[in-house]
């Protein structure tokens, strides 16, 4: 999975170099004096400036850095130097997560001021996810669960950077935003279930940020939104997979239709498909029984460092596809844009029910290999699918449609075998 560091390019979250000493200044010698601040970030260092602590020379342990003696007073004054010291790396922390460069004058004059800095949103996001990521064994989320953290912080980035709001401040972050935020993830379009998990994420990272004291109040802690039941996948029933295969198209539709029917045949994602027509080779798998593409799904490279084993597919190679596959290298090359605006023309000549794009396609796949007998688990493999739940879930419409064909084939198989029966017997009896 992509480290959260390198999500996006930010020069600012490179690690910075902060050593704060302390000392009394060296043109004075008066008995009880004030202790200096003395700062270096990287290799820039600060004049020395006053710390606000005085304290008696002689108590004063500059090679360990301490008051030192058993005294109240000694106690007193390493706490307040302690907590000088976490205010300086706090500052410096929260100057990279507002994208800022961290000097030496800029932490002075934060702390002397005590101005409160503007924290990124994105900033505290690459945060939470640092800490997900490495949170030990067996505590850690699991690799589904961190993909869907990935995925929300892409797109987050993606609506961020489109309203050229990249530095989105976390103050700016309200239930009005959300909503906004929302609409946009239902347009592109997500389900209610995915649109409100990342919101949900969002509503996490504001927690997270009240915690480390940069907000005050969770705007988020009271948004919900209601869900709604899995919707039903739509597929092309095989009767439909082969209207679509004879229907006289002109030569642009043409390509779109054979482009659709290898998702069909196969159940690859277009990008995956695109990758297998024009490098077959690549992919095929000869077995004593038969030839098989094994192919690693485009989807998931974006976002796992270490590529899932289920996101790899190994598809049985049906003669449809092989047909395909064998003139393919002479189609034209398409964006799956083009594709699915071609394909709702398509859709129309078919007087299809719902709207057919390229993922469509690759969920037809599933419901023809779940007719054509192979095991859900077998299925799961082919489509590069992480849960067998998820495909279950998915086609469970066809089921009834398996169940009919079973029977169906179980029936002729009785009959053919009475058949048998009849025909041994006839033949014990006529022929003693």
């Amino acid at each position: 999975m992509t480290p959260p560091s390198r999500l996006l390019p930010d020069s600012s979250r490179r690690r910075v170099s902060l050593k704060l000493t302390f000392d009394f200044p060296q043109d004075t010698h008066l008995d009880f004096d004030e202790l200096q601040c003395y700062l270096r970030v990287d290799d820039q260092d600060l004049p020395p400036y006053g710390s606000g602590i005085f304290l008696l020379r002689s108590l004063w342990n500059p090679a360990g850095q301490h008051a030192q003696g058993p005294t109240r007073e000694a106690r007193v004054v390493n706490r307040c130097l302690s907590d000088i010291r976490a205010d300086h790396r706090g500052i410096l922390l929260d100057l990279q997560r507002s994208n800022q460069i961290p000097t030496p004058a800029l932490i002075k004059r934060y702390w002397l001021s005590g101005e409160r800095i503007t924290v990124r949103l994105l900033s505290m996001y690459e945060e939470y996810l640092t800490q997900l990521h490495q949170t030990p064994l067996p505590e850690r989320s699991s690799p589904s669960t961190l993909y869907k953290w990935n995925r929300g912080y892409h797109l987050l980035a993606s609506y961020l950077n489109m309203n050229q709001v990249p530095d989105l401040d976390l103050h700016a972050v309200s239930i009005g935003w959300a909503k906004t935020y929302y609409s946009w993830l239902r347009q592109r379009p997500l389900s209610i279930d995915s649109a409100s998990r990342y919101i949900g994420q969002l509503r996490e990272i504001l927690q997270f940020s009240v915690e480390q004291e940069l907000i005050t109040h969770n705007k988020l802690s009271e948004l919900h939104f209601t869900a709604q039941p899995a919707k039903r996948v739509c597929c092309l029933s095989p009767e439909q997979v082969q209207q679509l295969a004879e229907l006289v198209l002109p030569e642009q539709l043409n390509t779109v239709r054979n482009w659709a029917l290898l998702s069909c045949y196969t159940g690859l994602d277009f990008k995956d498909a695109v990758q297998l027509a024009r490098k077959p080779g690549e992919h095929l798998v000869e077995l004593s029984f038969g030839q098989k593409i094994v192919i690693r799904r485009q989807k998931f490279q974006a976002v796992h460092q270490a590529k899932p084993d289920w996101g790899v597919s190994h598809i049985p190679l049906l003669p449809e596809a092989k047909r395909l596959l064998e003139g393919a290298a002479d189609w034209p090359d398409v964006t799956i844009q083009r594709v699915n605006r071609n394909l709702e023309t398509i859709e129309k000549l078919m007087n299809l029910p719902f709207r057919l794009t390229t993922k469509i396609c690759r969920k037809t796949a599933g419901a023809l290999f779940l007719l054509r007998g192979y095991r859900t688990e077998a299925v799961q493999k082919i489509l590069g699918i992480q849960h067998l739940r998820t495909l279950e879930r998915n086609y469970l419409h066809i089921f009834s449609e398996l169940v009919d064909e079973n029977m169906l084939r179980l029936g002729s198989v009785t009959r053919a075998e009475s058949t048998t029966r009849k025909e041994e017997i006839n033949t014990t009896l006529f022929n003693p």
